[in-house]
């Protein structure tokens, strides 16, 4: 009984006290069905070229147990100027999808955001913030390795700011005030000086961790305060409120959170309440008549998960007054342990890495997981941020946050009480009610299907197939085909299980009513679009390492195993490149190339630009007569005039709708313009799958340098029921030091991240 309530520990005898159970763990609006999407990439830097592998993650945002609700994953990459340079369809299975993105050669050099979200991580409001995964793009690796960060180091404070634990400093109330300082990049800067109350100390700040501390003070609204630094710079302190809640944590242990609530002396008894929330869902709740002060446990096992715990107190009107951010259960997580077989291996060999996965009190645990094995000098330093600090940390509260993996690192010992500090500083939000009220209004959009419409061309022919159902004849990239049926209205639906069928990028729509007759078309829904555009209405916030924290990169030599210097690729280009195109545009491709012959020239046109006729669906002008006339083929450099006719009403009457100049360059159509011929239309379906090349042991033999920097890619590891799995690599040419790094959940919201380093020598 007592894991299930909350106690009051009451500082003066006769406060009416009582404890209750959550009473809105239930979500009634789409933000109880919010998908979290967390993307894990094969490395964090790519040189302009290269196949970047990454696996997606769709957690229920409130347990951050796989979500099964959405089957389709839109995944977008963007350039520092924020246009899109991909742009694709995945499929979900389970929560999870795996897949591929080309880092076009075209590239420039720089940071690219990725974004990816669900039908239920994106919905139809503007409050919820962008949390995109940033990637840096290089010509190639030694841009990196070479590149000196322009940057003047600088450890002038330029903006000072000082928060109030729970909100707001109340005359006569001792307070906690936290403090961060930054420089005039907005990087954290170490800070040391006084408070001054009236002309005299009163505390000392100085700084913990990244610009951040904390002093105490009992503040009184009459007095005048400002800070000095020790470099004689003056800043001003925060305002002093005459009345109000005050909300203290006291201690914080294992088994329970002590907090202390205040009011000035002589305000009227009320009824105040106290409310526990993790990511939405309540979890403890307590009520007390407060005169004065009263202390306030509130049980930690009420909070089943590791995560941001919010406390909020309310007023006896149910006004939000003050309210604190704590850290529960930092230890509640996936113990996620890598071991390579060696520590140094040489170039070729063959290698072993032995996962191991526990949970808090060292039982395994059967997980996926997604490894993988990269040279050291891929890693993004400027991007601290993995699967821990991305779901527990990044996501919870506003803002840009420096470095989120330190607080995750268990390395670092000071961890949890900076933590502390950077949810007093960072993680504090003031309520402001119209705002709030406008998230419950939020809507999906996105489908996970396809859906599009089919329309007939003039009204006499929409009478003639009216209330009927209508064929249409759905094709994939490799030409397999299905039949669909629409709507008696023209709507269809392609399933993601007929998308995941006719995977591989494109899927085509093809009317099958009569072209001349009916003049039936398609639309689909833009939804990538509206994605899009919904997207830059939202505040984006990163991760970010301060530039002079970032650890030195190693220099080597990718030497090859004859003495040279390995190429990342070399690329053999011709003066004329044929675009490729999938299987059935090339089927579409050659069936105009083979009805070409009917294309021709009337010799007998005299004027400048010759009437080029029956060529990409352009007619014939009527003052040419292939049949008493010369006619010949046109000839490629030779300019030609293209007109088209389509007829109006039922007199016969013919109009010109379009003409055009053209220079003929033989037998040569855009992909709009095949489409267009064949009345053929087309929209995003799934990419298609991609297989991360991993050499065998006849592969190691060959004489051809081997300069692969990513050794393995494995999105889909699962442990055993001894929490055991294991993963064979074999080592490129390159000497130097690798990573490995693994990612994984247990499906039902337990995280955990690992890594390992090993080394490649030459033989």
């Amino acid at each position: 009984m007592r894991k299930t309530i909350c106690f009051l520990l009451c500082c003066m005898a006769g406060f009416a006290v009582r404890a209750q159970a959550p009473a809105d763990s239930v979500p009634q609006d789409y933000n109880g069905l919010r998908e979290t999407v967390y993307l894990q990439t094969s490395k964090g830097v790519y040189e302009a070229g290269e196949d970047l592998w990454f696996k997606g993650y769709a957690f229920d945002a409130q347990t951050l147990a796989l979500s099964d609700r959405s089957r389709t994953l839109f995944v977008e990459m963007a350039d520092g100027k924020d246009s899109i340079v991909w742009q694709e369809k995945y499929p979900i299975h389970a929560g999870m999808a795996e897949g591929h993105i080309y880092v076009d050669k075209a590239l420039r050099p720089g940071n690219y955001r990725i974004h990816a979200y669900t039908r239920h991580s994106l919905l139809r409001d503007t409050l919820m913030p962008i949390y995109p995964k940033v990637i840096r793009v290089v010509k190639e690796i030694a841009d990196k390795l070479e590149h000196k960060e322009a940057v003047s180091k600088s450890d002038t404070v330029a903006r000072l700011q000082f928060f109030p634990e729970g909100g707001d400093l109340i005359d006569g109330i001792p307070s906690k005030v936290a403090f961060k300082a930054t420089d005039y990049r907005g990087m954290p800067v170490p800070v040391e000086g006084v408070l001054e109350e009236n002309g005299r100390v009163v505390a000392r700040l100085e700084s913990m961790h990244d610009g951040m501390g904390f002093l105490i003070l009992n503040p009184h609204k009459e007095a005048s305060y400002k800070v000095v630094l020790d470099d004689g710079r003056e800043f001003p302190f925060c305002g002093i409120q005459p009345s109000g809640l005050a909300l203290r944590l006291n201690k914080q242990t294992e088994q329970f959170l002590d907090f202390h609530l205040s009011q000035p002396n002589g305000n009227k008894p009320q009824t105040v309440r106290l409310v526990g929330r993790m990511r939405g869902m309540t979890c403890c709740t307590a009520t007390a008549t407060l005169h004065g002060s009263v202390r306030v446990r509130m049980p930690v096992e009420t909070f089943t998960q590791q995560g941001i715990a919010e406390f909020t107190l309310y007023n006896e009107a149910g006004r939000p007054m003050a309210e604190r951010l704590v850290y529960v259960h930092p230890q509640r997580r996936l113990y996620v342990e890598v071991k390579p077989s060696r520590t140094r291996y040489w170039k070729r060999e063959k290698g072993t890495l032995k996962i191991r996965v526990t949970d808090e009190h060292g039982r395994p645990v059967q997980a996926n997981l997604a490894l993988s094995l990269f040279d050291k000098a891929y890693v993004n330093e400027k991007v601290p941020e993995n699967l821990l600090s991305y779901c527990f940390l990044s996501t919870e509260i506003m803002g840009n946050i420096h470095n989120p993996s330190y607080y995750f690192d268990e390395r670092n010992k000071d961890r949890l009480e900076s933590l502390d500090l950077l949810l007093l500083t960072q993680g504090w939000r003031r309520y402001v009610w119209e705002e709030r009220d406008t998230v419950t209004s939020a809507s999906i959009f996105l489908h996970d299907e396809i859906n599009g419409v089919q329309t007939i061309g003039t009204k006499r022919r929409v009478k003639e197939v009216g209330g009927m159902q209508q064929a249409i004849q759905v094709f994939g990239p490799d030409g397999n085909a299905e039949i669909l049926l629409t709507d008696t209205l023209g709507q269809f639906t392609l399933s993601t299980e007929l998308m995941e069928k006719l995977q591989g990028g494109y899927v085509y729509i093809k009317p099958l009513l009569d072209k001349d007759r009916y003049k039936p078309s398609v639309a689909f829904k833009d939804l990538l679009g509206q994605a899009d555009s919904l997207r830059k209405t939202r505040q984006v916030y990163y991760s970010f390492m301060q530039p002079e924290r970032v650890s030195k990169e190693p220099d080597y030599l990718r030497i090859g195993i004859d003495g040279s210097i390995l190429l990342s690729e070399v690329t053999v280009t011709t003066d004329k490149v044929r675009v490729f195109r999938d299987k059935f545009m090339g089927r579409l491709d050659s069936l105009a190339q083979t009805d070409l012959n009917g294309a021709w020239v009337c010799e007998d046109c005299k004027n400048n630009y010759p009437f080029l006729n029956d060529y990409k669906g352009y007619s014939h002008h009527p003052a040419c007569c292939p049949y008493d006339g010369k006619k010949s083929a046109p000839v490629i450099g030779k300019s030609y005039e293209l007109i088209k006719y389509e007829p109006v009403g039922p007199d016969g009457i013919w109009i010109v709708t379009d003409i055009q100049f053209i220079t003929y360059n033989g037998p040569e159509f855009t992909e709009e313009e095949l489409l267009r011929m064949n009345n053929i239309y087309r929209t995003k379906g799934y990419y298609g799958k991609r297989e991360f090349y991993q050499p065998d042991e006849w592969d190691m033999q060959s004489s051809v340098p081997d300069a692969r920097n990513t050794l393995l890619w494995l999105p889909n590891l699962v442990t055993d029921e001894n929490g055991e799995a294991e993963a064979e690599f074999y080592c490129s040419d390159i000497n130097t030091g690798f990573i490995g790094v693994v990612e994984g959940t247990d499906g039902q919201g337990l995280l955990g991240t690992g890594q390992c380093e090993f080394r490649v020598v030459r033989n």
